[in-house]
């Protein structure tokens, strides 16, 4: 653009009204439209701070901001991180020349660097940049106390979230509750602004705070961002009915963490059925929204058994990521690939495993288009779509191909670890216990037992940092680790395996029953097996009671699950009550189980006819 001093004031206007005009359409949903008025509005703002760089690069640099949320609302990462990179570039040269002039402008880009370089998965460099706006903004405050509070809060908030995805979860928490105390003490100050921003930092810290297994704090944050967005909403009718649906899917999730189905089930429900209703009336800003609450929602449904209906919403979820997809692909696929994910569990726990291959397979072509055009952005997204994938094929005994997609998982996720190990350790040792698994069927045992030992590895690592969040992991992998040394000969070892796998099941089921009872029950049937077989009797028969006691608990609850799993347990309490001489308890306890058995057959029977 080529301008002269007398007409730069009418370019000026002409920028400031792009970006007017940028955020109008941003809020319609219309992104799209929205980043290309940025774009012309930061290409009219270069060429007049080229020509006046006094003047105008403050102008730039805000600019440039707005076009950095556009890219982030479009998901254009990379390209996102570079212009947030420019913005803090000038924003620097500013504070040089003026310091409490553009300290503060200095203070928030970095903020948002951060969330940008946390979003495309630089970690190291978001957490730096987080922590240099949080430096910034409390020497301002030593200046002026009040007036950069809520630039503080903002950035606390961010630190907190970076250092959940870093892998330090104690740090994480303190500095949340520092961003609290700074929030609330606004809210005291001026409740008509801060109330609402209060509410959106509760929403925000509350998954973060789950991720790193402060499950239950995480709760009590979500609860409080729903009664704040709740009352916001009543105050002023619908005004703040989006952000609610929100923070109701963030305490579904919040409550399917900690084992509370039924809450988490119906908070899920009121979620959707909000979106649902916003996408009606503002199709183009909510339908990816509600696309992703239908998502929540058919997990939790599928968690209650309800799988039908699970289904019913997954395919609702998937219609609306293909509409959006078909107006706006590049913004969209990434949506349409998730639901696709979602539909895939659905299809798999309803019975349908064939239609479920042929989503993850949907989901997994969607993700090597994604990481061709946006390559590094999107790689953790394919690892975790070729890891489904490979378990679906698993499950179908199409053993080759899912060798080939774990495989292909597991060199992915290697390199992660290598640049990023906090939030993809995880991921690799789940990748390894399905490879495992592919191992030991294909009769590869040795094979087999060096990959779960690896996975063993990590999760006990991850397991000493989070046990509420990777006890179960490591509790299924020593399961693997137990058959896999069985399979090698070494019994004594299997035996040790198998027996921490039930302590660790017992702990799980101690905390809560609803959740881990059903993997303690068969976990303890098998201990039961093994200790006999190594002539452990008094072990063998008290464990055998114990598998019994549990699938009892069980199958009162839910009998055409577990039915079959009491009559397995009974025929192995009766044998090792034999055993030990206890031959009329025996005949007993076998009567009842082989009655169970001929009960089953016959419920089958009626069924088939």
């Amino acid at each position: 653009m080529s301008t002269s001093p007398c007409v730069a004031p009418e370019w000026a206007a002409r920028a400031g009204r792009l970006l007017e005009l940028s955020e109008r359409l941003a809020e319609s949903g219309r992104r799209g439209e929205a980043l290309d008025a940025a774009r012309e509005a930061c290409q009219v703002l270069r060429g007049l701070a080229r020509l006046d760089s006094g003047t105008y690069l403050p102008d730039l640099a805000e600019g440039l901001s707005v076009m950095a949320a556009r890219l982030r609302e479009t998901r254009r990462r990379r390209e996102g991180v570079a212009v947030s990179q420019e913005t803090v570039r000038i924003r620097r040269r500013l504070t040089r020349h003026d310091y409490d002039a553009h300290a503060s402008g200095l203070a928030q880009a970095l903020c948002r660097l951060a969330v940008d370089l946390s979003a495309s998965g630089d970690l190291r460099d978001a957490l730096a940049s987080a922590q240099e706006s949080v430096d910034l903004y409390r020497g301002l405050r030593r200046d002026d106390p009040l007036g950069e509070e809520t630039g503080l809060a903002q950035a606390l908030v961010t630190l907190a979230c970076c250092l959940s995805e870093s892998g330090r979860p104690s740090s994480a928490v303190v500095t949340a509750q520092q961003a609290l105390t700074v929030r609330r003490r606004l809210v005291r100050t001026d409740p008509e602004v801060h109330t609402h921003r209060l509410a959106a930092d509760l929403a925000r810290l509350a998954p973060r705070l789950r991720a790193v297994g402060y499950v239950d704090e995480a709760l009590e944050l979500a609860r409080e961002a729903v009664g704040l967005y709740r009352r916001l909403d009543e105050e002023a009718l619908g005004s703040c009915t989006g952000d609610l649906a929100g923070a109701l899917e963030v305490l579904a999730a919040c409550g399917a963490s900690v084992g509370r189905r039924t809450e988490a089930l119906e908070t899920a429900e009121e979620a959707a059925a909000l979106y649902r209703g916003l996408a009606h009336r503002t199709p183009a800003l909510y339908s990816p929204k509600a696309a992703h609450a239908l998502g929540t929602l058919a997990r939790r449904l599928s968690d209650a058994g309800r799988h039908r209906e699970a289904l019913a919403a997954a395919e609702e979820a998937v219609d609306l990521a293909r509409a959006l997809t078909h107006s706006a692909p590049d913004t969209h696929l990434p949506d349409l690939a998730d639901t696709l994910t979602v539909q895939a569990a659905c299809l798999r726990d309803g019975g349908s495993l064939n239609r479920a291959l042929a989503s993850a397979r949907e989901a997994v072509s969607i993700r090597r288009a994604l990481v061709h055009s946006r390559p590094g952005t999107e790689t953790p997204a394919l690892a975790e779509s070729l890891y489904v994938l490979a378990v679906y094929l698993y499950t179908a005994g199409q053993l080759q191909e899912s060798f080939a997609m774990a495989w292909e998982a597991i060199d992915i996720y290697r390199q992660l670890v290598r640049t990023n190990p906090a939030p993809h350790t995880a991921d690799l040792a789940r990748a390894l216990n399905i490879l495992t698994l592919n191992l030991s069927r294909a009769g590869r045992a040795h094979e087999a037992l060096a990959a779960v030992q690896e996975a063993v590895t990590f999760y006990r690592s991850l397991a000493q940092v989070d046990p509420t969040a990777y006890k179960p992991d490591l509790a299924a992998c020593l399961h693997n680790l137990a058959t896999c040394l069985g399979d090698v000969g070494d019994r004594s070892a299997a035996l040790a395996a198998i027996r921490e796998t039930a302590e660790i099941r017992r702990e799980l089921a101690e905390r809560d029953p609803e959740t881990h009872a059903p993997a303690l029950a068969p976990c303890l049937h098998r201990l039961a097996k093994r200790l006999a077989e190594a002539g452990h009797r008094g072990e063998a028969l008290e464990t055998a009671r114990e598998a019994v006691i549990a699938y009892r608990g069980l199958a009162r609850r839910r009998p055409e699950d577990f039915g079959r799993g009491l009559a397995g347990a009974l025929g192995t309490y009766a044998s090792v009550l034999e055993w030990t001489g206890r031959k009329a308890d025996a005949a007993r306890i076998r009567q009842e189980g082989e009655a169970m058995t001929e009960q089953r057959a016959l419920e089958d029977s009626i069924r088939g006819f």
